[in-house]
């Protein structure tokens, strides 16, 4: 879809009119210098430098013969020039440049040289000598291999068939199979009567292969030969009748071209390395001459030089769809091409010498299209193919290249097009040289382009050259345009005014720019005229009172030669912003990068789109303020509108300004519709804006956009206008499409985050938000239409939070006493939503036996399933029947109510209540019944006995007045204070006391309770040592110490307190020891295994070869560029498949590994770091021990030990606190240790990161330490 447009154009005078035939033209790569050797009819040679036509000017002898080959060497600076006589010559640049005698011959082939071609890397040569033979030299003209050229052998390559695909095997159509059997006759074939009957040489792009192309005198018939490098025979073309003699070699090295003459066409044929033919295409001129053929650098332009009715002139061809555009027709007006190359570096650079002038043409790609981005535009592209626009509106059909909706033809071949904004009809002109043709395009693409009007740009003043560029028509009755001026090397821009009823036109205004332009843009929404010059300098172009005035915008970085202009900002502080594309693929804003990696853009009203290299599409939005309009430095996730992943290669032909359509073009040509998140959803959110929920909802429909966001883009808008929104979405089926995708969830905070915008849905609101529409919704149907609005309104009580059923159900039985058909088609539409045994249960629940019926035939259920237990329910009493229902329906507490209005049904009940554990329930129901409630709470206790809840038995216990056995739970729990109260209670004996107090003295020992211990020893058996033992096993030192003088036992200080003390610091000191160990060791560890971890696997570079796809099949099997550079595919799908196979015990066996944490697994990082963190707590709970040891060791002057634990434990956990941060980060598993995707989500579930510990903060160190 894209088009060649010369974006650049210069022009030089030559000293005197060149009356040479044979011109060759040789460009200095370094300098952008170009030489041409020219020769007239007497052989006299001369050699000029184009760009300055008054220096370096040189005449050769003319006795050397024919020009046949000019090609400046960059290696030595120098350019080398051959004759057919058999010279060999070198002109030294710098001697040349200086006036000097540069000319040295190299030297002679004897017998002459015919053809002579220098490969692409210039350190070979090759040329054909007059006795027929191949020639290949080194840059310094050392021989390196000679043979002759025509040979009967036809190369290593030739091809061997084994019989697939032959003729025979072929269909044939009407001809039959007798097609098969004839035979083409070679012999008749010849040479065309326009061939120069000269050779050719031509090299492939690479330098790894040349072709000869020569007249084989075996059979008079033109031949190409394939040859190596080394000058070695590959492969010999098959037979073509009268192939031409114009030759060249695609750069990529695909395809080679030549000509062919028939008696009813003229075609362009392309041959394949292995000489096969491989396509080929028709010219469309007649009594056309076919002089040279040459590729551009970059392989996309086919420049053929055409003779016709004694003049020459240069059509420019490109093949997309496997069709060949006509795409632009150099021509001089009043002159002739004499000579035509491609710049060798810089693609779509020609250089085109005439007889008075030297021309330069910077051609450029570019998406012919409007620049509006109103909504009524219908997107319309034109595709140049010679005389005709190919037109396609996108807003209303996407027809595939080559083909299209319809045609503009004019009657010369097309150049430019433009298309003519704000006009009453779609109006599109066509620029031929100096010729405009006004079309009216049909606005709803139906139809074809009317030819209005035909004017003729008048002629400006004399010094302005060439033809008119960047034609651009600005309104109905204006048109700009530039010109070239020869004098002042810069381009002059015009305005001219037209009349189309008149059919008139005329010159109004010129003004010299500052330089050369290389670009013109148009904004056709906000009139916007932007003129670029080749250093990067922007114009704001102005028409005041008809004349033309500009004034510098901006300077970008590098010239570009995509620009555009947008308006970025919010609606009352937007400001111009010029978009710009370099060549180099960097996209700017102003002077801002906004990508480096970018292939093409496109302006939509409040979007910039633009592809990239990495298989991208970026949609950056333009009501931003300036400072936000950058790429997110954010990693796009899945729900990123702002991101989208395109084919290989795709670039952006355009995007519709009404739809939210994005068409792309693959490299192919094929193109591709699609709807960006971001156009779908700015679309909606302005809809919505508008109150537009129709529209919004059929969007959101269309594209599977989550309905949700029709409430949660503006909450409170929708609940304002829920009845528009009822009355616009008024299908039954819309609106309960709408309903069943509702959730308690704000899609534009989770999915549709757009920029900075905060959510509009409060917390309150989320948590109950399905409810809150559902009742709202529900609200205006039944106020509107119960009955035709019946099952939506179903769904709002069944996509009730939770479902509200039995408010359904009630409706159907309302809804039943009137009309029984109705209810059963709704019931049945419900028994849709939800399951039919949850409805049958419901109405079960609500003892509407007819309902129940109702649902059971409605859901097909079988009778013989409910209807014994219907009928026997239909013989109990009324409260017995609801239990007996509810108990089927487990709604136990509700049974236990419709049991316990049932006389003499107490046992049963009790049997119940514990069968089901309803004990609180049942402790509700009989609070004021004595006797019934004391059965309840021995009942209770007894089940809290055996749940071992002991305490809290022994409270249910004494609430029943059962003392013994309230005694015997508070014994089993250890509660010694509640037991010791129920002695007085039950009258106990001292020594009963005492015996109760040794038994629980025993229970709060082996529980390490030891200062409950104490205070039981003490206070019931009045025994001190033993009280202070506990104390000093419990490391309560000071209250030990408290006790012991207190009952002025002094001795025990030496006999307990003093040891006990010193074994708690031997111990205290032994722990830090072994945290300390424990913590070098698995720190180490961890380290080691972090730092041993592998990298990334890197991202292979893009394999350019994969673009061609035609030689596999659509069931060729191919490996990715994973695979081809693993070893771990081979067993992807085997592991794959057995991970969703894994059994439970499996999975405990893969739990047991994790805790153990075994070196080498994967699991080992957690285990490391889950142990760090235990260690961190014990160490934190170490402090308060520490502070407490330390405050008992200084009064019995143990101050060095004191102050030497208080160090070491100080140090310790100041070591904990510095390698926390390192510890406690992230875990990252090992991806090498499995073979497919599943199983490692399978072990990421399994591992979570761990919470960074707290070491609390605990005064326990001593200052005077």
């Amino acid at each position: 879809m894209r088009s060649l447009e010369v974006l650049e154009y210069t022009s030089t005078p030559l000293k005197g009119t060149v009356q040479h035939n044979h011109c060759l033209i040789a460009t200095d790569v370094e300098s952008s210098t170009v030489y041409v050797a020219l020769q007239d009819s007497q052989q006299a040679i001369e050699v000029r430098c184009l760009q300055e036509p008054d220096l370096g000017f040189m005449e050769l002898a003319t006795t050397m013969g024919e020009l046949v080959q000019f090609t400046f060497i960059s290696d030595i600076q120098a350019a080398c020039l051959a004759t057919r006589q058999g010279d060999i010559l070198l002109i030294y640049k710098e001697r040349f440049d200086a006036g000097q005698d540069a000319v040295e011959v190299v030297g002679t082939v004897d017998s002459g040289i015919h053809a002579m071609t220098w490969s692409p890397d210039q350190d070979l040569v090759v040329l054909i000598t007059g006795e027929k033979k191949v020639l290949v030299m080194t840059q310094d003209f050392e021989p390196i291999t000679e043979f002759p050229l025509h040979v009967e052998e036809q190369g290593q390559g030739v091809q061997h068939s084994v019989g697939w695909g032959k003729k025979e095997t072929q269909f044939h159509g009407s001809e039959g199979k007798q097609a098969a059997q004839q035979k083409v006759d070679t012999s008749k074939f010849t040479t065309s009567a326009d061939d120069d009957q000269r050779p050719r040489i031509a090299w492939r792009g690479d330098g790894s292969f040349f072709v000869c192309s020569d007249i084989d005198p075996r059979n008079n018939a033109r031949v190409l030969r394939i040859f190596n490098r080394e000058g070695v025979l590959q492969n010999t073309s098959e037979p073509v009748d009268q192939l031409e003699h114009a030759l060249d070699w695609r750069p990529s090295g695909n395809l080679i071209v030549s000509s062919q003459q028939l008696p009813h066409r003229h075609d362009i044929v392309f041959i394949e390395r292995n000489g096969l033919r491989h396509g080929q295409f028709t010219l469309r001129g007649k009594d056309q001459h076919v002089r040279e053929l040459t590729w551009s650098a970059d392989s996309n332009v086919l420049a053929i030089v055409l003779e016709q009715d004694h003049r020459k002139f240069v059509q420019l061809w490109t093949m997309n769809n496997y069709h060949y555009y006509l795409k632009q027709e150099i021509t001089l007006p009043d002159d002739d091409v004499l000579a035509f190359t491609w710049d060798p570096e810089t693609p779509l650079l020609a250089h085109v010498l005439g007889r008075n002038q030297y021309h330069t043409y910077r051609l450029n790609w570019d998406v012919l299209t409007s620049t509006s981005t109103h909504h009524e535009n219908a997107g319309y592209v034109a595709v140049i193919d010679g005389d005709a626009a190919l037109m396609t509106p996108f807003y209303y059909q996407n027809v595939p290249p080559p083909m299209c909706s319809f045609k503009a033809q004019s009657n010369k071949p097309i150049q430019q097009v433009s298309f003519v904004p704000d006009a009453a009809s779609c109006r599109m002109v066509t620029v031929s040289e100096r010729q405009l043709d006004f079309f009216d395009l049909p606005k709803n693409g139906h139809g074809v382009a009317k030819l209005t009007a035909s004017l003729t740009l008048p002629s400006a003043q004399e010094e302005l050259s060439g033809f008119p560029r960047h034609v651009t028509a600005l309104s109905e009755n204006e048109v700009f345009y530039l010109m070239y001026d020869e004098a002042s090397q810069s381009d002059t821009m015009c305005l001219a005014r037209l009349n189309l009823d008149e059919q008139s036109i005329k010159l109004v205004s010129m003004k010299p720019l500052n330089g050369r332009a290389g670009q013109v843009h148009y904004n056709a929404t906000n009139c916007d005229l932007l003129v670029e010059t080749t250093d990067g300098t922007v114009y704001d172009v102005k028409l005041d009172n008809e004349e033309l005035a500009y004034l510098p915008l901006l300077t970008l970085p590098t010239f570009c030669p995509w620009i555009a202009i947008a308006h970025v900002g919010l609606a009352d502080m937007q400001e111009r912003v010029v978009i710009a594309l370099s060549d180099r693929s960097k996209l700017y804003a102003n002077d801002r990068l906004l990508s480096s990696e970018a292939t093409s853009f496109f302006l939509r009203h409040d979007w910039l789109v633009f592809s990239t290299t990495s298989h991208t599409a970026r949609f950056l939005p333009l009501d931003v303020p300036f400072d936000h309009f950058k790429l997110s430095d954010n990693v796009p996730d899945a729900n990123d509108e702002s991101h989208r992943r395109v084919e290989r290669g795709a670039r952006i032909v355009l995007a519709t300004q009404g739809k939210s359509n994005l068409v792309l073009q693959m490299p192919r040509g094929n193109l591709e519709t699609i709807s960006p998140r971001a156009f779908v959803l700015a679309s909606i959110r302005e809809d919505i804006q508008q109150l537009n929920y129709r529209s919004a909802f059929t969007t959101c429909r269309r594209n599977r956009i989550d309905l949700n966001i029709l409430f949660d883009e503006n909450p409170q808008q929708f609940f304002d206008n829920i009845e528009s929104f009822v009355k616009q979405v008024h299908e039954v089926d819309f609106l309960n499409l709408f309903l069943s995708n509702l959730r308690n969830e704000d899609v534009t905070k989770t999915m549709y985050k757009h920029g900075d915008q905060e959510s509009k849905v409060d917390e309150e609101l989320l948590a109950n938000k399905v409810n809150k529409i559902c009742n709202a919704v529900r609200q205006v149907l039944m106020e509107l239409d119960q009955d035709q609005y019946i099952q939506s309104i179903l769904s709002t009580y069944v996509r009730s939070s939770p479902p509200d059923l039995e408010s359904a159900l009630s409706l159907l039985a309302h809804i039943r006493e009137s009309s029984l058909a109705k209810a059963e088609e709704a019931l049945k539409y419900t028994i849709f939503l939800c399951k039919a045994d949850s409805l049958y249960n419901i109405a079960l629940g609500m003892y509407n036996f007819p309902l129940v019926l109702m649902v059971a035939q409605q859901a097909q259920m079988d009778p013989r399933e409910y209807l014994p237990f219907l009928q026997e329910l239909q013989n109990l009493d009324t409260y017995y029947q609801r239990f007996r229902i509810d108990d089927h329906l487990e709604r136990f507490e509700k049974a236990l109510h419709n049991l316990s209005l049932c006389p003499d049904r107490f046992d049963q009940l009790i049997d119940y209540m514990v069968r089901h554990e309803l004990y609180l329930v049942t402790l509700e129901i009989y609070a004021n019944k004595p006797e019934q409630k004391k059965i309840v709470l021995d009942a209770y206790g007894a089940y809290l006995d055996g749940k071992k809840a002991y305490e809290e038995a022994g409270i249910v216990y004494t609430m029943a007045n059962s003392l013994d056995k309230a005694l015997q739970s508070y014994k089993s729990a250890g509660a010694w204070r509640e037991a010791f109260t129920l002695t007085k209670r039950l009258s106990f004996s001292v020594d009963d006391i005492q015996a109760l107090a040794y038994q629980l003295l025993d229970y709060l020992k082996d529980k390490r309770r030891f200062q409950e211990a104490a205070a039981v020893a003490m206070d019931y058996i009045n025994d001190l040592e033993e009280a202070i033992d506990c104390l000093l096993k419990g490391s309560h030192w000071q209250e030990a110490t408290r006790l012991a003088y207190t009952h002025n036992r002094v001795d025990v200080m030496d006999t307990h307190v003093k040891p006990a003390l010193i074994d708690g610091y031997t111990h205290m000191d032994e722990d830090i020891d072994e945290l300390t160990s424990q913590f070098s060791k698995q720190t180490a560890r961890l380290k080691e295994l972090r730092e041993k971890k592998p990298e990334p696997t890197q991202v292979l570079p893009n394999d350019d070869t994969l673009d061609n796809i035609d030689m596999f099949s659509d069931t060729t099997s191919m490996y990715s560029q994973f695979t081809r550079y693993t070893q771990a595919s081979s067993r992807v799908s085997t592991v794959s498949s057995r991970a969703s196979r894994k059994s439970s015990k499996q999975k405990r066996r893969d739990e047991r590994k994790r805790a153990r944490g075994k070196k080498g697994t994967v699991f080992e990082e957690e285990y490391l770091v889950s142990s760090l963190k235990r260690l961190y707590e014990r160490a934190s709970n170490l402090q308060s021990d520490m502070g407490n040891l330390l405050r008992a060791l200084v009064p019995f002057e143990y101050v060095e030990e004191a102050r030497t634990i208080q160090a070491k434990f100080d140090s310790f956990l100041g070591h904990l606190k510095e390698a926390m941060p390192t510890i406690f980060v992230p875990l990252k598993l090992i991806d090498t240790q499995y073979g497919s995707t599943e199983e490692m989500e399978e072990a990421k579930k399994l591992t979570a990161d761990i919470e960074k510990p707290v070491i609390a903060a605990v005064q326990w160190k001593l200052q005077i330490l």
